[in-house]
């Protein structure tokens, strides 16, 4: 039985925190954490691997639980994404050691292949919809756009003109058979979102994400839930939620959105994000988790989407590309180096399901060093509004 020798974080251009876990045979497998904490999330990651030397790949759920429950204070994002790159680590090498994929460890493939969105890059109408055309050129299907700039509590007409000004041009742009998504990012209180939905429904939108900032209590259920009833749309969310309990309030016993949205690197893994999305299915909701960062966490995604009967669509960032690159305004993605040896590749809109043992990915390590230079850990941007006060990213 193997047993872990060694885990530890690894940096990687522009500003991931991968998980490099080693076992006694030699044997290496790959997670990845939520870098936007670079400083607190690199040193949680260290410690975490030090504390799990000498526990066996086999032992996912016993490891985790105690990593989870040992300390008096638990969860918060700093551990859980800790926890959660873990865990992802420990699946690839189980299924390295059995010589199956993750999802055969889970039940099995329930589809073949998985459609796959990403957002587009703009600074105005123009870029956003020469994005999307770049997009399209790529294979893609389906895209999303983000036109929400700083925004009052309640919103001027001026800034609902704009929102609608970026999603009218991308539409026009990329036609009617297109799935277009809007990303609204929180940025918006439920008085703002009750307008801004309301002006872009006429777009066709495939769903409409965080169309209000979640805080977790009652009067933000209330207000998805009116939001969700009171018009069309698929209303998505869930990138922020951390705990069983917050996914179980928005989906259970009645949904107050469509589309559940589980960031595999933060809720504990790939085994916790399956399980809210078997509480989707449950209630008949979909499952589209949020992926917005490296290769390694899309190829945990691939896993869920493989198994999971709930799944929609998979967000990506990366397929595979690293380093400077990501995406540019009015353009795609033009990344400086592969950091899988084998990228995935989309097709008609889909992404095939990987057959190969674990994660089925390759990591060029070597790669990662070559170009050092580029790592750039920036935090979040800081919005405000014109008097001063804080706007919300």
């Amino acid at each position: 039985m193997s047993t872990i020798r060694s885990a530890c974080c690894v940096r990687c251009p522009p500003r991931w925190l991968l998980l490099r876990v080693e076992t006694e045979d030699g044997a290496v497998g790959w997670g990845e954490a939520i870098g936007d904490l670079h400083e607190e999330v690199e040193n949680a990651l260290n410690a975490l691997g030090e504390r799990v030397e000498g526990a066996s790949i086999h032992d996912i759920t016993r490891t985790i639980e105690v990593l989870r429950k040992s300390r008096f204070w638990r969860d918060g994002p700093i551990m859980d994404t800790a926890i959660s790159a873990l865990e992802m680590a420990m699946w690839d090498l189980k299924g390295q050691e059995l010589g199956a994929p993750i999802h055969e460890l889970l039940g099995g493939r329930v589809r073949d292949k998985v459609r796959v969105y990403r957002n587009l890059w703009g600074r105005n109408p123009e870029e956003f919809a020469n994005s999307a055309i770049e997009a399209i050129s790529q294979s893609m299907t389906a895209v999303k756009v983000s036109p929400a700039g700083p925004t009052q509590g309640i919103v001027s007409r001026n800034s609902l003109q704009e929102m609608v000004d970026v999603v009218q041009a991308v539409r026009d742009a990329v036609g009617s058979h297109i799935d277009l998504a809007v990303d609204l990012h929180g940025r918006l209180t439920p008085a703002a979102s009750r307008r801004a939905i309301h002006a872009l429904s006429p777009y066709d939108l495939f769903f409409i994400e965080e169309p209000c900032l979640p805080d977790g209590s009652a009067s933000h259920i209330a207000d998805l839930r009116a939001l969700r009833t009171a018009q069309p749309v698929a209303i998505a969310t869930g990138e922020r939620l951390r705990s069983p309990h917050s996914f179980a309030t928005h989906i259970l016993p009645n949904p107050v959105i469509d589309i559940i949205q589980p960031d595999v690197s933060m809720v504990g893994g790939i085994r916790s994000t399956i399980e809210i999305g078997a509480m989707a299915s449950a209630a008949q909701i979909s499952l589209a988790p949020h992926c917005p960062y490296g290769p390694i966490q899309f190829a945990a995604s691939m896993q869920i989407a493989a198994t999971s009967p709930a799944h929609l669509i998979q967000e990506f960032q990366s397929l595979g590309g690293a380093g400077q690159g990501g995406g540019s305004p009015g353009g795609g993605q033009n990344w400086a180096f592969e950091l899988l040896e084998r990228p995935f590749e989309i097709q008609a809109g889909y992404v095939e399901i990987p057959t190969g043992p674990g994660l089925d990915v390759r990591i060029q390590e070597d790669r990662i060093d070559e170009h050092m230079d580029m790592w750039n850990p920036h935090p979040p941007s800081v919005w405000s509004h014109p008097d001063g006060s804080h706007a919300e990213w």
